[in-house]
């Protein structure tokens, strides 16, 4: 979005966009997620594939298929030169192309290893596979800043994941910084040492951190100065309300997900935290949020409660339950985590099975793994897409993998 001096909003109609219109609302609800933050290493931003939207899903297919496909030319193959030294750079060049780096080793990064890995495997087995002459040249490597993969999750959990991915041949490189990003290289360093590594390779994904998407900074100009929590995302109350200006206005807002900087303390923990920027954290207010505006508290009381109505309107067997519940106040929002799941490859995942602050279990392996495909098929948002995707995990364990390049 684009602002013209006076304050209104240009739009550029040459890029398919519409004309801009005002709507009203009675709530604004704020779900807009992060965008990568890949600016704050040089070059990143312009070289590296994210993984936020379906799009960037799509591209990063097509730069694995490409990839496959350049690294198979006959141009990169040793039998088409004559002499030793041409054989070498074809035999370099056709490594490079199938050379991946992952920056971060959080869930995102350590699961998506794992799933290269497998795709790996599987295209380029033999005898069936479709580059099966290009097994010996595909190397993941995984870039990871601190001295353990998956910080948040137990430590014995932290040792399974990293001898996963190496048993699979991952090249892990923990307390190693990423210092640059080109179009075929990456340089990184370890930490606390000036010596630095160019790495020559085909493909670099960023997994490794959050920044606000411009709409939260636009939001936060028109809020108090309060309003701004840590990570530029916005500070809230018990029920999702930013701070405003003005009563009037207070509670028309409410803001939940990665955006949201709500402040929990933990029984283990001296000062309150925010809360992490996770799915489950996600979907949990907002359920929250969709049970309090359903139920028509008045969002700009402290805490919400429900309307005073006339005679004729307070006779109503929702507001009766409620009552009757004690919820004509709504209570605050609470987090209660189920746990922690990942996935590290060849059908093997770590499950840290908690509720709230109680730890209950872990699991590794093959039984954590059907634990969290189960709950990857529950979480689903209709019965329609738990079909689809239990269709299509058939459909590649008996049929392999589509690489078809559209």
């Amino acid at each position: 979005v684009v602002y013209d001096d006076d304050g209104s909003v240009r739009r550029d109609k040459r890029m398919g966009a519409g004309d801009v219109i005002e709507l009203n609302y009675d709530h604004l609800l704020v779900t807009v997620g992060t965008a990568s933050r890949s600016s704050i290493v040089p070059g990143a931003k312009e070289h590296c594939f994210n993984l936020k939207t379906s799009q960037d899903s799509k591209r990063l297919r097509t730069a694995i298929g490409e990839a496959l496909e350049f690294a198979a030319r006959p141009d990169v193959q040793e039998f088409y030169y004559p002499d030793e030294n041409s054989r070498m750079r074809a035999r370099e060049e056709r490594r490079r192309r199938l050379r991946i780096a992952v920056v971060g080793g959080g869930p995102t990064g350590v699961e998506l290893s794992g799933e290269l890995c497998d795709f790996f495997a599987q295209v380029c087995r033999f005898p069936d596979g479709a580059y099966q002459r290009l097994r010996e040249d595909v190397e993941v490597i995984l870039v990871h800043g601190g001295s353990e993969l998956l910080p948040s999750m137990d430590r014995e959990l932290r040792g399974r994941a990293l001898n996963a991915l190496e048993d699979q041949g991952v090249r892990v490189c923990l307390n190693t910084r990423l210092k640059e990003v080109g179009q075929d290289y990456v340089v990184i360093g370890e930490k606390g040492s000036d010596e630095v590594r160019t790495i020559p390779l085909a493909i670099t994904i960023w997994a490794a951190g959050n920044a606000p998407v411009p709409f939260v900074r636009e939001l936060l100009s028109q809020l108090p100065p309060c309003a701004a929590g840590s990570g530029g995302r916005i500070n809230v109350d018990r029920w999702c309300r930013p701070p405003m200006h003005s009563a009037d206005t207070f509670g028309s807002v409410l803001v939940m997900g990665d955006v949201a900087c709500f402040e929990a303390q933990s029984k283990y923990e001296e000062s309150p935290s925010a809360l992490p920027q996770t799915a489950q954290v996600a979907g949990q207010q907002g359920s929250f949020v969709a049970r309090m505006l359903n139920r028509g508290y008045d969002m700009q009381t402290t805490p919400p409660t429900l309307p005073e109505l006339s005679a004729d309107q307070a006779f109503s067997v929702l507001r009766l339950w409620l009552v009757f519940r004690g919820l004509d106040e709504a209570p605050g929002f609470n987090f209660l985590s189920l746990g922690l799941l990942a996935y590290v490859g060849q059908e093997e995942a770590l499950n840290q099975v908690m509720v709230g602050d109680v730890p209950l279990f872990n699991y590794s392996g093959k039984i954590a793994f059907v634990l969290w495909r189960s709950v990857y098929l529950a979480k689903q948002a209709s019965s329609r897409n738990q079909a689809l995707i239990a269709f299509d995990w058939l459909r590649t364990e008996a049929f392999g993998r589509d690489i078809t390049r559209l």
